[in-house]
């Protein structure tokens, strides 16, 4: 079980939100203050929310900042919507999570597969109730097994219950939906509701090949790395 800290960006801070609603913060630490909590792991998922609503990255030098200290072991997403703006990204981090360019044309994948390379390419599916949504969580893709059903097979899929995201309510996900992630993923990571240790052995015993945690870090200050391998 692969345990994977996040850093979500929003002007230039490292926040956590409530369901990814603004306003809601629960933290705001200054991005060197998220370093020093996550240092410890290996790689690290950062996340552009400005980004995600404008469809383009926004804190690129907060990025830049956590790449450096990472030497690179880092994956971003947050408003890379084309193949180029990928490009851009992966100068910064190993590998580049798309979530509306793929959820709203899935065709596109196999764009930003072929100009970036397969295991570079993240896809990110947010859920919502049982639909998906795109635009910073914002809008309605479509049905959540219609949706993954329309995906070419990619290399990592991330699953994200919005429902709980940011609340440490639990994990909210079936063995049902993990089987079918898996019929379209090499890897499928989880997000959403995870504050302890006990809920990443939940996790690892449905099968998911890792979790990225943030409420667990920053609000419960939860140590489970290097737990498992």
């Amino acid at each position: 079980m692969i345990i994977i800290p996040s850093i979500d960006i929003s002007g230039g801070y490292a926040v956590k939100r409530v369901r990814g609603v603004r306003g809601t913060e629960l933290i705001r630490l200054s991005v060197d203050e998220a370093i020093k909590l996550t240092r410890r792991f290996n790689f690290v998922h950062i996340v552009d929310l400005d980004g995600a609503e404008q469809g383009r990255l926004v804190n690129i030098d907060s990025i830049a900042r956590i790449s450096r200290e990472f030497n690179s072991k880092c994956e971003v997403g947050g408003g890379i919507r084309t193949p180029e703006v990928g490009k851009e990204a992966l100068k910064l981090c190993s590998k580049v999570v798309i979530g509306t360019a793929a959820l709203e044309g899935p065709g596109a994948i196999n764009e930003f597969i072929k100009s970036l390379g397969y295991e570079s390419v993240v896809v990110s599916i947010d859920v919502l109730g049982n639909f998906v949504m795109s635009r910073g969580w914002t809008k309605p893709v479509g049905e959540l097994q219609a949706v993954i059903n329309s995906l070419p097979r990619v290399h990592t899929l991330i699953y994200t219950a919005i429902d709980v995201e940011g609340t440490g309510a639990g994990p909210l996900i079936s063995r049902e939906v993990i089987e079918l992630l898996r019929s379209k993923a090499d890897e499928v990571f989880y997000a959403g509701g995870i504050s302890t240790c006990g809920h990443i052995e939940q996790l690892r015993d449905l099968g998911l090949d890792g979790v990225i945690i943030g409420y667990a870090l920053y609000v419960k200050g939860v140590d489970c790395a290097g737990s498992w391998g």
